[in-house]
């Protein structure tokens, strides 16, 4: 066989080695994630030929994505796993690519794959803010102990912490005197939530269901709502009447885990005055009047949450 370049044999070559019979899935997964950094890389260069020949090209993110499905689909596995795996492969140690690589192994991907997120969740969180705040809104990270199979595992989208991590978080410290706590939960960890909450120094009154579009998981009723639970410390104002909201709150369901937008927006209407903070928050858009925390979190946001309400832009326009 002739080849135009060292890449083009390498590609040939791991295409024959991912269907060996004898191989361990993790190899596999190894071989395609190879496989996948050399089509990358001639998409690459295909860009750079299409620019100078002013020939049209398909975005690279399109491009990207169809290579990705084929060779998923030749390896045999699943999207999903890849990403896993090349975490791992950057960040695991050679003890685990050696154990993973065994036709004997002990431990699965999964596993590996949590435990690293795990500890670049306990490196990678910062501090909590050296501030108080009248409103705490938190989405705790909850462990769940009973799943249908590890690929379907919370864990497997981010990492989580057990009640007793959670409960030694040092929340009271930037709750003011009189706070007002908002948190979700779901159904089946709704006593730990409270459990949670009066750890911390709340007392739990009252709450809201957010109704899905679709059904979730679950062992008894497939789950389409999730409960946001509110609780007190001191005694903060209750909202004005006409700031009050309805207990129901009706949004489509999005990526895991990601709590409606239209929560900010409601929490703004009933506590206009409160400074607020977002615990757990996601990687997302800081929001102004807001700070925001968790190991998702970047710099840029907690440096948004800090704009104040005078330097905000005209309606319409961003944050720079």
């Amino acid at each position: 066989m002739e080849f135009r370049n060292r890449d083009e044999a390498k590609a040939e070559i791991i295409k024959i080695q991912i269907s060996r019979r004898n191989i361990t899935y993790f190899m596999r997964c190894l071989l395609a994630l190879e496989f996948m950094e050399l089509e990358a890389k001639k998409a690459r260069e295909r860009q750079v030929a299409g620019g100078k020949q002013k020939v049209p090209q398909k975005s690279a993110e399109a491009e990207n994505g169809e290579t990705r499905d084929r060779i998923a689909e030749i390896a045999g596995v699943s999207h999903d796993t890849i990403a896993k795996v090349k975490l791992i492969k950057e960040k695991g140690s050679e003890k685990d690519i050696a154990e993973l690589s065994s036709p004997d192994s002990k431990t699965t991907i999964n596993k590996v794959y949590r435990r690293i997120r795990w500890e670049q969740q306990r490196t990678e969180t910062p501090p909590l803010p050296d501030r108080k705040f009248s409103l705490i809104y938190a989405d705790p990270p909850w462990q769940f102990e009973f799943i249908e199979s590890e690929n379907r595992s919370v864990q497997n989208h981010y990492p989580t912490m057990s009640f007793e991590e959670l409960a030694l978080l040092p929340v009271p410290s930037i709750a003011e005197d009189d706070c007002v706590i908002v948190m979700w939960s779901p159904a089946c960890m709704l006593d730990e939530a409270m459990r949670l909450m009066k750890t911390w120094g709340f007392a739990p009154h009252t709450g809201a269901v957010w109704t899905k579009e679709s059904n979730g998981m679950g062992y008894w009723f497939r789950n389409r709502h999730e409960l946001l639970l509110l609780g007190t410390k001191g005694k903060p104002p209750t909202p004005l009447p006409e700031n009050r909201p309805s207990s129901v709150i009706s949004a489509p369901r999005r990526e895991h885990s990601r709590k409606p937008d239209e929560v900010y927006e409601l929490l703004e209407r009933m506590f206009p005055d409160f400074t607020k903070i977002e615990l757990f928050a996601r990687r997302t858009k800081p929001r102004l009047g807001w700070t925001h925390w968790g190991n998702e979190v970047s710099d840029s946001q907690r440096a948004g949450a800090e704009i104040d309400h005078e330097d905000a832009p005209p309606e319409g326009g961003e944050t720079q």
